[in-house]
């Protein structure tokens, strides 16, 4: 039925009327013609008016009513797709508010829902913008360490002028995504097993052992790595296709002439280290030998640890086309490990800068750490 210039209260009175006297008599009185009034007795039937208003009221009341239904399941829809456990910070509810936005809420009503005043909503927050710098920072040094996490990240960060406290170089660690994958663990001995020949100074102990890799061509590459227990310093890395106990002997030479003979030199009964040329030549030079026991390889736990770093760091990562190229990319490492990676033994300092400090404040010497 069109749109009359006569509400329904009227059109149910007209009608009435019409029934009292006739169908002509209240046509002509309300100017309206015959078969208009004929349509509204076909539409409204025997109701009256206090019907006709009921009917409205209800029909308003049935529209309210559809209306808060939708607006329920609207509100049920938008509370299922966001979480609920992880509404904890401002910022991740001002991101809710707009979702919910965007499925069709009101502002006010997305922000009663998931219980944010409005006044937050416009909040700018200040600290991205003070991180922005830092986090550039960490993605670069990332870049060029892949396998170095915070701790030693925080390092340098400070180096290039950035204090930050460990907390707080945590949280940037992790809201930039840049964790490194963690390792498979490994059985570890128990810590309160005696050591032999614990090292108390620089020079005292030095450990040696080989490392096994190959070039992009299959060529094998065996690497002789030499450190000092004490200091962590690395004194050589022999880069070859096959090291004899004779070159051995020529590397330990060369290390005895810069840096003085130690009191113990540790390995495993490989070999190359228990040959006759080998034991000769300690004997002759005064130096003590610490051999592992067999099948005991966590007594050498000093350089089995720089093993394990060398090959994270450097072998994992760099792709060899010679031996050559090799020994050349792996030197560079083995002097970029001394000066400038900072050590978490050593309190974060480099094994160059822990042994110039061990020059200035010598430690008093233990006795009791010397063990058969």
């Amino acid at each position: 039925m069109r749109k009359s210039r006569f509400s329904e209260e009227q059109m149910v009175a007209i009608l009435r009327e019409a029934d009292r006297t006739s169908v002509a008599e209240a046509a002509k009185k309300h100017k309206v013609s015959e078969p208009s009034i004929y349509a509204w007795r076909k539409h409204f039937g025997q109701m009256d008016v206090a019907d006709v208003k009921r009917l409205k009221t209800l029909e308003v009341e049935n529209a309210r009513l559809k209306k808060l239904l939708a607006e329920r399941d609207l509100d049920i829809e938008v509370l299922k797709e966001i979480n609920a456990k992880k509404l904890v910070s401002p910022q991740a509810r001002r991101e809710q508010v707009a979702l919910a936005c965007e499925r069709g809420l009101s502002e006010r009503r997305a922000c009663g829902l998931i219980g944010l005043a409005r006044s937050g909503l416009r909040y700018e927050l200040r600290l991205p913008a003070k991180d922005a710098p830092v986090i550039a920072a960490m993605r670069a040094l990332s870049a060029q360490y892949p396998r170095y996490g915070y701790r030693r990240i925080r390092i340098f960060l400070g180096r290039q002028g950035f204090e930050l406290s460990w907390s707080r170089t945590h949280r940037l660690w992790r809201q930039a995504g840049l964790l490194v994958p963690r390792k498979r663990p490994r059985r570890r001995v128990a810590s309160s097993r005696p050591r032999a020949y614990t090292p108390f100074k620089a020079n005292a102990v030095w450990a040696y052992d080989f490392v096994f890799d190959t070039t992009a061509e299959g060529q094998q590459i065996k690497c002789l790595t030499v450190i000092d227990e004490y200091t962590r310093e690395c004194l050589a890395i022999d880069v070859a296709g096959s090291i004899r106990s004779r070159r051995v002997v020529e590397v330990l030479s060369r290390l005895v002439s810069v840096h003085g003979a130690p009191l113990f030199m540790r390995s495993d009964n490989g070999p190359e280290f228990v040959s006759q040329a080998i034991l000769e030549w300690i004997s002759k030079s005064g130096i003590g030998t610490a051999l592992n026991d067999p099948g005991k390889p966590w007594q050498n736990g000093a350089d089995e640890s720089f093993n394990g770093k060398l090959r994270d760091e450097c072998l994992s990562l760099e792709w060899f086309r010679s031996r050559r190229e090799a020994a050349v990319v792996i030197e560079a490492w083995r002097k970029h490990y001394n000066t400038v990676r900072p050590h978490s033994s050593l309190a974060y300092m480099t094994p160059h800068e822990f042994k110039q400090h061990q020059l200035h404040n010598p430690p008093i010497p233990n006795r009791a750490v010397l063990q058969e």
